[in-house]
């Protein structure tokens, strides 16, 4: 796989945004002695170690003898990852190649051949998911496998810095029993700046927020396509579940989602489903094509003011896609339902 191949689709904030996965170093006060060594084909010269999956800082390196090589260079105090990446590989820019291992005092041996790990246990897991997710793009998986992958190495990782490194990409999608384990009192990543938006997301879900589970929706009027005005409360709180879902025509993520989100509207409305679709567009046509387009026969709102509608700043949506979950008293139940969740959910509230 290329390195400019190398994109996890996230979603959408305050523009449509593909993220790359960046293992980013920080750096302080203090050093940890890795002791890593290894075996490569005969054909490779030189080991790079890079701390990002960008590959666009200056790697270290160490050469490789009669097949062995070995890396003992202390590491900054904040460095979580190193990713190790041979000199044929880099060269021809496969990415799929890559070694990844946690920074971490316990001795490491690396097979550059078969991309083998025997160290800690979160060195082992760190290098399995990488390898994992190249795996999953370079045969056109889908995201959910990927944030499924992500998900089990970070609930299997809790007692090492693993976490740090993934959680800031998924925590939208973990639940609030998954987030409490994870921000568990002594973790050691507990004050760690990376897991700012995980501590967010269960404050949201913990009730301190307008989508909180167990608040009553917001009421807001917008236009629908034809430019009339209708109210949330025309459909929301009136005995059936509601889902509002917030989404752009521009918005990749949103585009691929869709089709998902469809076929939950085909197999649960008639049991008690409505969609309403808040669009975050600024172009009509655009809008208007989208729903054409896409097999979307649900209710459609917009103000098309882009991220100043006023549902962004109502319901504070940061990334799209996002949703809301109401029950028939209008009080919400679930966010951000994507993917396999979503599907899960709506069975367990119709399929009782």
């Amino acid at each position: 796989m290329k390195m400019k191949e190398w994109r996890i689709t996230t979603g959408c904030k305050k523009a449509c945004v593909a993220m790359g996965l960046a293992l980013v170093a920080l750096t302080g006060q203090g050093q940890t002695k890795v002791n890593l060594q290894g075996t490569a084909p005969a054909e490779v010269k030189t080991i790079y170690i890079h701390t990002s999956l960008n590959a666009r800082e200056t790697p270290d390196s160490t050469a490789v003898n009669n097949g062995k090589w070995e890396y003992k260079t202390p590491q900054p105090a904040g460095r979580n990852t190193l990713l190790l990446w041979s000199d044929v590989a880099k060269r021809q820019e496969n990415m799929g190649e890559i070694v990844a291992i946690m920074v971490d005092t316990v001795p490491t041996t690396v097979n550059m051949a078969t991309g083998d790990v025997i160290g800690s246990k979160a060195s082992v897991a760190m290098n399995k998911t990488i390898r994992g997710i190249f795996a999953i793009m370079g045969r056109n998986g889908s995201q959910d496998e990927v944030l499924t992958l992500l998900r089990n190495a970070v609930m299997d990782n809790l007692d090492s810095m693993l976490p740090v490194e993934f959680v800031p990409m998924i925590a939208n999608e973990l639940s609030q029993s998954e987030l409490q384990r994870i921000l568990y009192k002594g973790a050691p990543y507990e004050n760690h700046p990376a897991m700012a938006s995980a501590k967010e997301r269960l404050a949201l879900l913990s009730g301190n927020s307008v989508r909180s589970i167990g608040k009553a929706f917001t009421d807001l009027a917008m236009n629908d396509t034809q430019g009339n005005e209708h109210r949330l409360s025309e459909w929301c709180g009136k005995g059936r579940y509601v889902l509002i879902d917030f989404w752009a025509s521009w918005c990749g993520p949103c585009r691929q989602e869709m089709p998902n989100v469809s076929r939950c509207y085909e197999k649960y409305h008639e049991k008690g489903l409505d969609i309403i679709g808040i669009s975050f567009d600024n172009k009509k046509d655009a809008w208007l094509r989208a729903i054409s387009t896409m097999n979307m026969p649900w209710i459609h709102l917009s103000d098309l003011a882009g991220w100043n509608s006023i549902a962004a700043t109502t319901y504070n949506i940061r990334g799209i896609p996002a949703n809301i979950l109401l029950d028939g008293e209008g009080k919400i139940v679930d966010i951000d339902l994507r993917g396999e969740r979503l599907d899960a959910r709506l069975a367990e509230i119709f399929n009782q």
